[in-house]
């Protein structure tokens, strides 16, 4: 087993989008499954060190310690500390938490690490990882963190961030001595506004003020809300953080899951939010115009406000030039710290998800993350800076890999997703990948080719041509299974592989390009293929293979084992079992073998043994087939975690296995027993997916459901030369078999690469393989016995005729001799089946149709006992008979022995009270009038109760006596509700009897309507469901529309009692004598009613219906007389009865009008009373909810002051834990001091020692020395250099500082150099001076750091004291609010709310919207309020008559004004008439209308005139109509004349227009000689113009003129004068 230790990682590719971490300026670690990955961003160069037994967990780097430090996952992990660049072991930390860490971070200069961890301790920890120490711890105590940081420029601050919190801390030292501090940070709420963020003003800081007017309902949900503020804010929703960085100023900018952008200053303490998608931000003009031209230059650039939304702050990092924020839109921008508008000042577009950013430890680069599995660096320095992908390795869980063959230098490996990629084995470098659009879920490589089956989700085999790694081609493609392709197994052979499914097939294929890799045959297993294996022994039996293949059924496994023929496409047709090319059983002798376990996958070590996997037990099993007979040989302890499978070696030497717990174990054939775990795969994330040897057995690659794909190889060196020889012989064992595959592998090359490639997969949905193959078949099959089919159809049919026809025969013949239905069927078995069939179908059913019925049946138990068994008065209502009006009774549950045992007590203790209060008497006469006044008592109740038993409003002081008033209240409820009822029960039996009495006069009416004849309607008035609740849990068979199922014997049974009763009815059907002769001499009856003798007509006599009334005789006649007499008296008794009949019914339908109203006037009483008691209930249960209000109150005010005094308490407690800090520190500064005076001491002593020291010297050279000895060198102090010192740097953070210390010893060693002895001392004294100076110059740092020391204690003592005041302080401020809330509760106690009772007209207050409030109001005596009503009427009386008499005084001086305008009025309108008269013109027509003497006989005349024009008008109408119509017929002839002269011209202008070009021509040729007579037309045609516009104007001259001429003719006519 000494080999598998020598399993080194090679290299492992994957990433998942986690923050990448920069430990120098260009080396970025990250996770990458069980190793870490160290990559050179510049180079690409990548470094690995695997974790222990356990994955990677959190981890953080110090580029300034150059240090590593992780955590693992598990129980009470421990922190690894890893130094770089050399990757050793610094040391590990533990007991820091006992689960899992959640964060880590480094101090940026201290040696300090930063611990917070998750559930269940929530703690934060700091370290000092050089000692490994906890220096302090602090819980979380509400909402804890899962991200901390550090403040770059101050080490004692850290901002700690969670999904629903974000806490500033702080960390404070003295003397060795370490604490921490939380402040949590309140949150906004998601949609808060932009700006400054103000004190929150939720409900729970507002006092708890309920509103006057509540419901029963409100007070129970009130019971369920606490008034506290500090223990339901947080129930409020809150922006979520998701990432947080610092800046400069000791700002911290946080970016949440919605898009809020939120700024805070951790030394004001405010909060400034930058955006928020949630609200529109207030824009002003500027930023308008601003917009505008951004969007006209193109661009993202704008308001981050505008651009940002949901999840596009995901990653946020501070920079000196803005802020760069990034998310899952893909985006990265650059963002202004403007913390009014922020602005978009530049943007990327990675076109993927980004979720991390990370800055190099130099800030000049920014790497980007994508959980695709892209890696993104970006150098913002430079202008123009564009994305460059660093990484592009996709991400997705793997699924399969597999070593390309024959070199073994290529992986391909394939994710679930559709994404196959080929890998370098030396480099670990991606040389190619496609996409299949489709999910995969498994991979092998060939053996005789480079290509590779990939087996997809939906059972497709998917071929790609690997012969150019760089560019794979997609050359095959085939559905060969319904289910997922689970496995594919490659035959050693190289010209078989075996597919296996859910479906239950193994697909047997030829791996031959040259065979276009046809499927070959099948072999059918039961249940779904967990494992296929096969091996090929070369030297033995190179013509046949043996496979193994395990199969789950109902949780119960099976083993197949067969031989197969490794040329099976050449086998004869006896290999197979049908034409389906399934395998026939007895040719490769297969062996079904069931085993005892579940089994997961199969692996053969032998022709005859196999090892699988027992999932459930996680053991490795090795079982013996020999024969067809399963022996189990081994059985060896395997992984953690159940499930797992089992791959052998190519040289069978060495088995592994891999399961979902993320190790390898590796075992040697034959030795089962030891095994070598390795961990490879995080088993949180699902473990290990696959694991694949090379064809030498020299690499390993396996995958994990993480996403990492891993490669190991072995190294040898530290093998025995033994081992070393066993192994390099097995490998060279498999060398050699797959070397004689060499010819093969060329030839299917060439065929490969002569392959057409296709596009892309799409045969998803098209049919399987066998599918394919069986329908062939199939229709083969019916080809071949075409003729007898159409022969068996044929006669099929002519038996279902005669089939057909005996059941028609049979159905006429009479029912002894007619056979049943089911004597007619021919194929027995099928009936059979069918009727079975049908029996489990109706077995189901019944099944359900139990089920739910026993639910129903439940349901109904359920319902009818909480809601009718448990009440002592059933809810019911009663209704009108005429009309819609619904009364219904008050509903009472059962008192349960608990209420009544209360209602007992309470009962007892008020009569206690009364009887107390009798004996002392005298003292309560007034408060007895009180209590009996109905408005001071709340409610009706003393209207409808005798003796309601309740307690005066003004004693109810306590909580006890509130609780016992609503029970007694409840209790008088219950008296009203009972009081009703008991109406409500006497008007319901009224009913009752009314509805019997209406119904026997109803069924008389009935009668009556009968005899006369009449088809009038009559209902019987009844109950409705309403009023008879009970029939709501009845169900008649009426109701049910369905039929009933009777069972088989309820059948026989029903069967009998018809025939019982056929058989009674027979009986009483036969010769009954009696019935006979009544029916005869009686018909039927034996009494004779009068109303039915009425009823039967006369017969009348033979002669009147034979013979004519001439022929009749005298008697005939004197019969025929008296027959009409008879006849006229039953009229008449007819009619009397008639009569009577009508009467009797009148009265009876008057009798039921009148019933019924009596009684509807009875309900409506009844409603009426029952509003009354309603609207007392009400006032009552008003009582109630008051009660419950005032307890909630008092309770919340108990509560309060319980939750102040525990404050104070724990002020107090921390006031006592201060004043020991303080004397603690007090007492450490006197130590101080008291060493301080010590080394003081010391140090003089040493002063003196000097001159005792160079006492052999003489005294000038001693003075030189003396001035030596106290010369000290003069350190400039060092300054910060910050980025607005230097622009060399592009770090924001960028801060050098130099020990002062240090920089003295410099100077001090420059100082004790040669140069600068004096020329008197010899080089032995120089010596001694130097030492001699030097352990003073120590002894002087010594007393200066000393004494730092004692001022730290100081400042730290100062800052305990400022503590202590400001708890001094809050215990005041406490102390003091529990005082007001005790004042508060007392006069709460003292101050009760009474319900009163007022009338109309009482109530003097305004009524609000939706209720009104009393809180401002008095409750005045009503004397008061009648004698200010009486002053008030005598003195509106007094206002009315002054106001009577200015009226009458002003309706006179009214009047006149009317008069005075009417005349003036009338005057105005005579003048415009008479002004009307002399300007009227006199015409013909109004001096004929004048001076005529009958204008009613000219008019009559004039229209006689008229009349005849009209006539004569019509008649020259149509004459010229008439004619029009031959002018329009003689034009149309014209027209037609035209036409056709047009088309003659037509033909004449084509000649014409080539005469005319001819003579253009000739005139073009002319147009010289012509020019002089053109002028002169020219000449002519002005001349022209010029006599026609005089013309014109001339004519205008004459119109005015001749109008002029009018108006002077005008004036000639006579004019009125007008007479102003």
């Amino acid at each position: 087993m000494s080999c598998f230790s020598q399993l080194e990682l090679s290299w492992s590719q994957g990433y998942d989008g986690q923050r990448l971490r920069f430990v120098d300026k260009k080396t970025a670690i990250s996770v990458c499954g069980c190793t870490m990955k160290l990559t050179d961003t510049t180079t690409g160069k990548e470094r690995s060190f695997k974790s222990g037994i356990n994955p990677f967990g959190v981890f953080a780097v110090s580029p300034s310690a150059q240090m590593i430090a992780y955590a693992e996952k598990k129980l009470n992990p421990t922190i690894q500390l890893i130094s770089f660049p050399d990757l050793t072991s610094e040391g590990t930390l533990s007991d820091g938490c006992m689960m899992e860490y959640a964060d880590m971070a480094f101090t940026p200069m201290e040696p300090f690490l930063l611990t917070c961890s998750s559930l269940p301790d929530f703690k934060l920890s700091l370290w000092n990882y050089k000692t490994g120490q906890i220096l302090s711890n602090l819980v979380i105590k509400s909402h804890p963190g899962n991200t901390v940081s550090f403040n770059p420029l101050n080490w004692k601050q850290f901002c700690v961030t969670g999904d629903q919190s974000f806490h500033i801390g702080t960390i404070e030292t003295s003397n060795e001595k370490f604490s921490m501090k939380l402040h949590t940070v309140e949150l906004p709420q998601p949609n808060v506004s932009l700006g400054p963020v103000l004190e929150s003003d939720d409900i729970f800081h507002k006092r708890f003020v309920p509103s006057p007017i509540l419901t029963a309902e409100s007070v129970k949900v009130a019971s369920t809300l606490s008034p506290l503020h500090d223990k339901y804010k947080d129930k409020l929703k809150r922006v979520a953080p998701t990432a947080h960085c610092w800046s400069l100023g000791s700002v911290v900018y946080v970016g949440c899951v919605d898009g809020q952008l939120l700024h805070y200053d951790t030394t004001s303490g405010t909060m400034i939010v930058l955006t928020n998608p949630l609200v529109e931000a207030k824009e002003k003009s500027e930023l308008d115009l601003k917009l505008k031209e951004d969007e006209e230059e193109g661009g993202e650039s704008g308001a981050a406000q505008k651009i940002l939304c949901k999840g596009d702050l995901e990653a946020i990092e501070f920079y000196q030039d803005g802020l760069f924020v990034s998310g899952a839109s893909g985006k990265l921008r650059l963002l202004s710290l403007d913390t009014t508008t922020p602005m978009v000042i530049d943007s990327w577009d990675t076109k993927v998800p980004i979720s991390s950013l990370s800055w190099s430890t130099a800030y000049d680069k920014l790497l980007l993350g994508s959980p695709g599995g892209v890696v993104f660096s970006l150098f913002p320095s430079n202008k123009h800076a564009d994305l460059n992908t660093l990484l592009n390795i996709k991400c997705g869980p793997m699924v399969g890999a597999d070593f390309v063959c024959p070199t073994n230098s290529q992986v391909i490996s394939c994710r679930k997703n559709g994404i196959v990629q080929v890998w370098s084995t030396e480099t670990a470098e991606q040389i190619s990948s496609i996409v299949l659009n489709s999910e995969i879920s498994t991979i092998v490589c060939s053996q005789s080719s480079r290509s590779a089956f990939i087996g997809l989700s939906s059972g497709v085999l998917v071929v790609l041509d690997l012969n150019s790694p760089e560019s794979p081609r997609i050359v095959y493609e085939e559905r060969i299974h319904s289910g997922p392709i689970t496995h594919i197994t490659l035959d050693m052979s190289g010209k078989l592989f075996f597919t296996g499914s859910t479906d239950g097939h193994v697909i047997v294929l030829d791996t031959r390009a040259s065979n276009k890799f046809r499927c070959l045959a099948h072999i059918d297993v039961e249940g779904e293929v967990s494992g296929i294996a096969s091996i090929h022994q070369l030297k033995v039996d190179k013509d046949w293979c043996y496979v193994a293949i395990t199969s789950v059924s109902k949780n119960q496994s099976m083993v197949t084992h067969a031989k197969l023929p490794v040329d099976l496409s050449q086998q004869p047709k006896e290999a197979f079992n049908d034409e389906t090319f399934r395998l026939d059983d007895t040719f490769i002798k297969r062996s079904n073998c069931p085993l005892n376990f579940t089994a997961s996958s199969v692996a053969f070590l032998g022709p005859n043994s196999v090892v699988t996997v027992d999932s459930l037990k996680k053991n490795a099993v090795v079982i013996n087939l020999k024969d067809g007979v399963l022996t189990e040989t081994d059985r060896v302890n395997g992984h953690l975690l159940k499930g797992g499978s089992v791959v052998v070696s190519p040289h069978l030497k060495w088995v592994a296995s891999f399961a979902p717990d993320g190790q390898l174990i590796f075992r040697s054939t034959d030795a089962m027993k030891e095994s070598v775990a390795i961990p490879s795969h995080s088993h949180f994330l699902g473990g290990t997916s696959f694991l694949r040897f090379s064809n030498d057995g020299q690499q390993v690659v396996s995958g994990g459901k993480d996403g990492v794909l891993v490669l190991w190889k072995w190294n040898y060196d530290g093998l025995s030369n033994e081992e070393k020889v066993g192994v390099l012989g097995a490998v060279d064992a498999s060398r050699g078999r797959y070397a004689s595959l060499l010819g093969l592998r060329k030839e299917q090359d060439a065929v490969l690469q002569n392959m057409v490639a296709l596009p892309s997969v799409s045969c998803h949905e098209d049919s399987t393989w066998l599918e394919k193959v069986q329908a062939s078949v199939q229709e083969l099959k019916d080809k071949s016995y075409e003729p007898q089919i159409n022969e068996l159809k044929k006669n099929i049919s002519d038996l279902r005729s005669t089939v057909l026809g005996m059941i028609e025969t049979n159905e006429s013949v009479e029912e002894m001799e007619r056979l049943k239905r089911h004597e007619f069927t021919l194929d027995v078995d099928e009936r059979q089946r069918l009727l079975n069939r049908g029996d489990d179908e109706i077995d189901e059913i019944e099944e359900v149709a139990e089920l739910e019925n026993l639910a129903m049946l439940f349901l109904k138990e359920l319902i009818k006992k909480e809601c009718w068994d448990a009440m002592e008065v059933k809810g019911k209502s009663l209704t009108l008979f005429v009309g819609d009006l619904e009364v219904s009774n008050f509903p009472l549950c059962k008192h349960t022995d608990e209420q009544i045992a209360e209602v007992e007590r309470v009962l007892a203790q008020f009569q206690h009270e009364q009887l107390v209060e009798s004996e002392l008497g005298g003292n309560g006469g007034d408060e007895e009038e009180v209590g009996a006044s109905a408005s001071l008592y709340g409610s009706h109740s003393l209207k409808y109760c005798k003796d309601p038993v309740q307690n005066s409003q003004f004693q109810l002081h306590t909580n006890q006596r509130k609780r016992d008033q609503i029970v007694l209240i409840q209790n008088t409820i219950r008296k009203l509700k009972n009081t009703f009822n008991k109406e409500f029960d006497d008007v319901h039996a009224s009913k009752r009897q009314e509805i019997i009495r209406v119904s026997e006069r109803t069924e008389r009416v009935k009668q009556i309507l009968v005899d006369l004849k009449s088809d009038e309607k009559v209902s019987i008035p009844s109950f409705k469901n309403i009023e008879m609740p009970e029939t709501f849990l009845v169900v008649e068979d009426s109701e049910i529309p369905f039929e009933k199922y009777l069972s088989p014997e309820e059948h026989a049974a029903e069967l009998e009692r018809k025939r019982l009763e056929e058989q009674r009815r027979l009986l009483e059907q036969a010769d009954n004598a009696r019935e006979r002769a009544l029916d005869s001499m009686m018909h039927g009856k034996l009494e004779i009613r009068p109303e039915d003798e009425l009823q039967k007509d006369l017969e009348k006599p033979e002669f009147m219906l034979t013979k004519a009334e001439e022929q009749w005789n005298e008697e005939e006649i004197k019969a025929a007389k008296e027959f009409e007499k008879k006849e006229k008296h039953l009229f008449e008794e007819r009619e009397k009865y008639r009569k009577a009949l009508e009467a009797e019914l009148k009265k009876l339908q008057t009798a039921n009008v009148e019933g019924m109203n009596a009684f509807d006037e009875k309900l409506n009483k009844l409603f009426r009373h029952r509003i009354e008691i309603q609207k007392t209930v009400n006032q009552e249960e008003l009582k109630i909810v008051r009660l419950a209000r005032s307890i909630y109150q008092q309770e919340y005010l108990e509560d309060r002051e319980g939750e102040l005094s525990k404050i104070l308490d724990d002020l107090k407690q921390g006031k006592v834990k201060a004043l020991e800090e303080v004397s603690e520190a007090k007492r450490a500064i006197d130590r101080l001091k008291d060493e301080h005076e010590i080394i003081l001491q010391e140090d003089k002593v040493i002063e003196k020692q000097f001159k005792k020291d160079f006492a052999d010297l003489d005294a000038f050279t001693l003075d030189v020395l003396v001035k030596l000895y106290k010369r000290r060198p003069k350190v400039t102090k060092q300054k910060i250099v910050t980025n607005e010192a230097t622009a060399r740097s592009s770090n924001p953070f960028h801060v050098k500082v130099e020990d002062p210390d240090k920089a003295f010893l410099e100077a001090m060693a420059e100082l004790d150099s040669d140069i600068h002895r004096p020329d008197i001392l010899e080089a032995d004294t120089w010596e001694r001076f130097v030492e001699a100076r030097t352990f003073k110059v120590e002894s002087e740092l010594k007393v200066k750091h000393h004494n730092q020391k004692i001022q730290d204690l100081n400042s730290y003592l100062q800052r305990l004291g400022d503590d202590d005041d400001c708890m001094k302080s809050r215990i005041e401020k406490a102390f003091q609010q529990l005082n007001d809330l005790r004042e508060k509760k007392l006069r709460y106690l003292m101050n009760l709310e009474i319900q009163l009772l007022l009338k109309q007209g009482q109530v003097e207050v305004d009524p609000g919207v939706f209720s009104t409030k009393f809180e401002n109001s008095l409750l005045i005596h009503r004397s008061v309020i009648e004698d200010l009503n009486s002053q008030i009427v005598t003195l509106g009386e007094a206002k009315v008559s002054a106001m009577v008499d200015c009226k009458d005084y002003y309706k006179n001086i009214h009047l006149l004004e009317w008069e005075h305008e009417k005349m003036m009025m009338e005057g105005e309108d005579l003048n415009t008439k008479t002004r009307d008269i002399q300007t009227l013109r006199v015409t013909k027509e109004l001096q004929v209308f004048l001076f005529a003497e009958n204008n009613q006989q000219r008019m009559q005349k004039e229209i006689q005139t008229l009349e005849k024009t009209i006539k004569l008008n019509e008649n020259m109408h149509k004459r010229k109509v008439s004619d029009k119509k031959r002018i329009l017929d003689r034009l149309n002839g014209l027209i037609r004349d035209k036409e056709y002269e047009c088309t003659v011209l037509d033909c004449e202008l084509k000649e014409l227009a080539v005469s005319l070009v001819e003579r253009q021509q000739i005139q073009e040729a002319c147009v010289a000689d012509m020019t002089p007579a053109a002028t002169q037309r020219m000449k002519d045609i002005v001349a022209r113009r010029k006599l026609v516009d005089l013309a014109k104007s001339q004519s205008q001259e004459v119109a005015v003129l001749r109008a002029e001429v009018e108006r002077l003719r005008m004036k000639t006519f006579p004019a009125l004068v007008q007479n102003n």
